[in-house]
């Protein structure tokens, strides 16, 4: 009997042997999928998996928030002192903007990439 709320309403079953599903379990396992059936239905769909390590990106968010805030120190006397450094302060604003902007691409581009 078939629920009509459901979403995903058909349902295939098919047997593998027990080596079968021990591979089936270490696939899994390497990509961190750890369903068995959004396993099985993203690799009966896509025929792939992609899996993002975020780890890198993580840290280097933290590396830039670290410089972020001792930038913000700095540049809160700079502004202290007055504008022969206003610009001085403005471009390293600017500078510091352009960054989060490349790191939140990155983000992005990661996100589409685990997506797709």
């Amino acid at each position: 009997m078939e629920k009509q709320n459901r979403t995903r309403n058909i349902q295939k079953i098919f047997r593998v042997t027990a080596e079968e599903k021990r591979l089936i379990q270490e696939k899994m396992r390497l990509v961190g999928i750890t369903n068995m059936r959004e396993y099985m239905r993203k690799m009966l769909t896509k025929g792939y998996i992609i899996s993002v390590d975020y780890t890198e990106l993580k840290n280097l968010a933290a590396e830039l928030q670290k410089i972020d805030v001792n930038t913000r120190q700095i540049l809160r006397h700079v502004d202290t002192l007055g504008a022969p450094y206003a610009a001085d302060a403005e471009y390293i604003r600017q500078k510091q903007a352009e960054c989060w902007d490349i790191m939140r691409q990155l983000f992005k581009e990661a996100m589409k990439l685990e997506k797709s």
